[in-house]
C-alpha cells in the first residue's frame, strides 16, 4: 500500500554532456539514452500518444510506465512542457520524482544489487499541468528484461478532482490546489485498482462536469463527455480509439461540479447521453454511477435521484459514502487520505463481489 505521504521531493539528474579530456585520462561513464522507445521494452499504462515514432506523450493523471531490468542502475530520457510530479517505485519502494520542464536524462535507480529489478513511474499531475514525453528506452548497466505482464483486470474511471486526488495529501481544508498535495494513486480509484490488481485508466479533470463545470451558470468549457475522447487531455487533435483499451467495468464519478449551486437542470439529460455513448463503446460492460462524496443535503439527494432515474440493467448507482468531518479534509474541502482510502476499499469490495474478482 502506498505510504500516506510520499517521500520528500527527489529530482535526480544525469549529465548529458562531458567536457573533452585527453584520451589517456580515465573518462567517467555516461549512459547512452539515444535508443528510441520501443513497445517491447516497457509497459505503458493509460493513454499515450505515439504518433511521433519512438516517443510516447501523456497527460492523464495515473498514467504510468513499467519496466524490468537486470543490473544495478536504470536511466530514462523524458521531456516535459512544465514541471510535473511523479511517483517512482523501484522494487515496490516509493519516492517522489519531479520531472522538470525541458528534456533531460533521469536516473530512476542506482546503487542497487546487481540483480533483477522492477521500476514503475506514475504521473501524479493532471492534464492541465502539461505534456510529458518518454523519448528513450530505459538504459541500464545490465540489460532490459521483458516488461511486467499486464493484469487481466481492467477499469475505466471518468471523474473530476475527487478521482484525480486533488488535495488528498493536504493537511486541512485551508490549502488550495498544488501538485505537491495531489495524487491519483491515493484517490479511491487508484486505491481500488491496486487492491484488485487491475489496470486503471483514470480520465479525471478537476472542476469538470458532464453538463457544466464548476463556477459556470451555463455550460461553457469542455465536459467530461468531450475530454474522455482524447488521448491527451487538453489536445483536441489527439482522438482516442476506444478499441485500444477494453475495460471490464466503467465507473462514472461526475456530478460534484454540475451541482455546485445545489441544482443542475441539465445533469440528467447529459448523464443519460454519456451513459448511452459508453454502452455503445463498451457493450455488455457494467457501468457504475457514483454518488459524489462531496455533495450534501438537497444537492446530494438531487444527484442521486437523477442517477436512479438513469440506472437500468447493467447501469447501477453506487454510494461509497461521503466525507465525514471527524475524518478531516484535504485541500479545499476535498477527501483526504482517510476518506479516499475508505471509498477505495468500498469500491474494491463492490467490484470484487459483482465481477467475481
Amino acid at each position: 500500500m502506498i505510504m500516506k505521504s510520499l517521500i520528500a521531493a527527489l529530482t535526480l539528474w544525469l549529465a548529458t554532456a562531458c567536457a573533452a579530456a585527453p584520451s589517456e585520462q580515465l573518462q567517467p561513464r555516461v549512459l547512452n539514452t539515444n535508443t528510441v522507445l520501443s513497445a517491447d521494452s516497457v509497459r505503458l499504462i493509460g493513454r499515450f500518444d505515439t504518433r511521433v515514432s519512438g516517443q510516447a506523450a501523456f497527460t492523464w493523471p495515473g498514467s504510468a510506465v513499467e519496466f524490468r531490468f537486470a543490473g544495478s542502475t536504470a536511466t530514462i530520457r523524458l521531456a516535459s512542457s512544465a514541471d510535473i510530479r511523479f511517483l517512482l517505485e523501484v522494487d515496490g519502494q516509493p519516492s517522489e520524482l519531479w520531472v522538470k520542464a525541458g528534456e533531460a536524462d533521469y536516473s530512476l535507480a542506482s546503487g542497487l544489487a546487481n540483480a533483477t529489478h522492477s521500476v514503475r513511474l506514475t504521473r501524479l499531475a493532471e492534464s492541465f499541468s502539461g505534456v510529458t514525453r518518454i523519448v528513450s528506452n530505459p538504459v541500464t548497466d545490465g540489460k532490459l528484461l521483458p516488461p511486467p505482464a499486464a493484469p487481466k483486470r481492467r477499469l475505466l474511471v471518468l471523474g473530476d478532482s475527487i478521482t484525480a486526488g486533488y488535495g488528498v495529501e493536504g493537511a486541512s481544508k485551508s490549502c488550495s490546489y498544488s501538485q505537491a498535495t495531489s495524487s491519483p494513486v491515493l484517490a479511491y480509484a487508484g486505491v481500488a485498482a491496486r487492491q484488485l490488481n487491475a489496470d486503471l485508466h483514470s480520465i479525471a479533470w478537476s472542476g469538470i462536469g458532464v453538463w457544466r463545470s464548476y463556477g459556470e451558470q451555463e455550460p461553457a468549457n469542455p465536459t467530461i463527455g468531450e475530454r474522455r475522447q482524447l488521448t491527451l487531455g487538453d489536445d483536441f487533435n489527439s482522438p482516442w480509439a476506444v478499441t485500444r483499451y477494453r475495460p471490464d467495468a466503467v465507473v462514472i464519478a461526475i456530478g460534484t461540479n454540475d451541482f455546485w449551486q445545489g441544482s443542475a437542470a441539465g445533469y440528467r439529460a447529459a448523464m443519460t447521453q454519456l451513459v448511452s455513448q459508453l454502452q455503445t463503446d463498451y457493450p455488455q460492460r457494467p457501468i457504475y454511477l457514483m454518488v459524489s462524496p462531496m455533495l450534501t443535503g438537497d444537492a446530494r439527494a438531487a444527484q442521486q435521484a437523477d442517477l436512479d432515474a438513469i440506472a437500468s440493467g447493467l447501469v447501477e448507482v453506487i454510494d461509497l459514502g461521503k466525507i465525514e468531518p471527524a475524518d478531516g479534509y484535504g485541500c479545499d474541502y476535498h477527501p483526504n487520505v482517510i476518506t479516499q482510502q475508505r471509498l477505495g476499499e468500498a469500491l474494491a469490495q463492490k467490484l470484487e463481489n459483482d465481477l467475481d474478482w
